[in-house]
């Protein structure tokens, strides 16, 4: 390693020390990487200079002179993240630490045509107006739609639950005067990909997004598993019932057509907080169609933990509605059905609406990847 090179890397780790502590001294930051406070002073100018790090007032003394608390600086850059549904829009901004900094939604019906993505592209550049930074300080805007993409991720290949063949992030892209993702993912990735990065000690799991239409991801050794030919982990069109239900897909009683929210509401004609509310107050009629919704959960579980015995993660829309009751139950439902076994990994909540910060971590990711090229357990997700 040349002295250039060197250089480059000291500033590298004290970056990432300081972006990980988010406030330390100089001298804490000598002793945790065994370099000279000289060294470290000319790290820190050199990152003062890019804008990556600020100071931030004093620590408490212990004695003798106040240390100087060295910050990162979160707001020097921000990412927008969109999630497309078929009946709304989420949109998020992230900044450096992927914190959601604003959020927004808006109730419209998904469409393939020109206007619909000239007025999603007018709600992008309104929401990121109404944040007041200038536009050098945008990475760029994601964009996710709900279904199975391309290989290349440049288009949706299956999106018959919106009718979104064929549709890419480009169609609203090209409206946009910001520079932007083109690349699409799978929402449920991305919304496991955001829950990996706020819990980094997430090692195997089973990720389920509950929402209207049912999603899943499988998480070994804390990185996405990735299959071959398509996204792994769909798990909402695994046989749950033989000649069940008609999924959208086709098929008939896929998991898909028994545990999402879709599923659950059916027939009742009520939103999802109507739903719980009533099933709160105990209404017969809710309490038996979530008695009913509760065993078909916990059978999907029992199939996925004979092979795999992981933690289960729920996120998603109906996570917010979970309680600790209702995770104890679904436990307890599981193992019921093990037989063989009398304990299972932790059944738990991780999120909520996590595919837009997911879409936006991409651009969060790649930046810091100039600056503590190390970090990262599961870059080649935002590559």
């Amino acid at each position: 390693m040349n002295l250039i090179e060197m250089k480059k890397a000291n500033r590298c780790q004290v970056y990432q020390l300081v972006y990980q502590n988010r406030r330390i001294s100089k001298t804490d930051i000598a002793e945790v990487l065994n370099i000279s406070i000289p060294t470290v002073s000319q790290c820190v100018n050199e990152l003062k200079q890019l804008g990556l790090i600020a100071e931030d007032g004093f620590f408490e003394s212990t004695g003798g002179r106040k240390s100087v608390a060295i910050k990162c600086r979160d707001d020097i850059r921000i990412a927008i993240g969109v999630d497309i549904r078929k009946t709304v829009i989420y949109l998020v901004a992230l900044n450096l630490y992927g914190d959601i900094i604003s959020s927004s939604q808006q109730e419209i019906l998904f469409r393939k045509d020109e206007s619909y993505c000239a007025h999603v592209a007018d709600y992008i550049v309104s929401f990121f107006e109404d944040l007041h930074i200038s536009d050098d300080l945008l990475l760029g805007v994601g964009i996710c739609v709900q279904g199975l993409v391309s290989q290349d991720g440049k288009y949706i290949v299956s999106g018959r639950m919106m009718d979104a063949d064929g549709f890419s992030a480009s169609d609203i892209g090209k409206y946009l005067p910001f520079p932007f993702n083109p690349v699409l993912k799978h929402d449920t990735e991305l919304a496991a990909s955001y829950a990996l990065w706020k819990n980094p000690g997430i090692k195997d799991a089973l990720f389920l997004m509950l929402n209207p239409n049912l999603g899943g991801a499988i998480i070994l050794n804390g990185q996405l598993h990735k299959g071959k030919t398509q996204s792994s982990g769909l798990i909402a069109h695994m046989t749950l019932v033989p000649e069940g239900k008609y999924c959208y897909c086709g098929k008939q009683g896929c998991v898909e057509s028994y545990c999402s929210v879709n599923a659950l509401l059916e027939g009742f004609g009520e939103e999802m907080g109507t739903f719980f509310e009533k099933l709160r107050a105990g209404d017969a009629v809710h309490r038996e169609r979530w008695k009913e919704y509760m065993g078909y959960l916990s059978r999907a579980i029992y199939n996925y933990q004979v092979l795999m015995n992981t933690d289960v993660l729920l996120s998603g829309e109906m996570a917010l509605y979970l309680t600790e009751d209702d995770l104890e139950r679904l436990m307890e439902l599981t193992l019921e059905r093990m037989g063989i076994m009398d304990k299972l990994p932790p059944i738990r909540v991780i999120g909520e609406n996590d595919v837009a910060p997911g879409v936006a971590l991409y651009f969060i990711v790649n930046f810091l990847k100039q600056y503590m090229p190390d970090t990262f357990q599961h870059p080649e997700y935002y590559d």
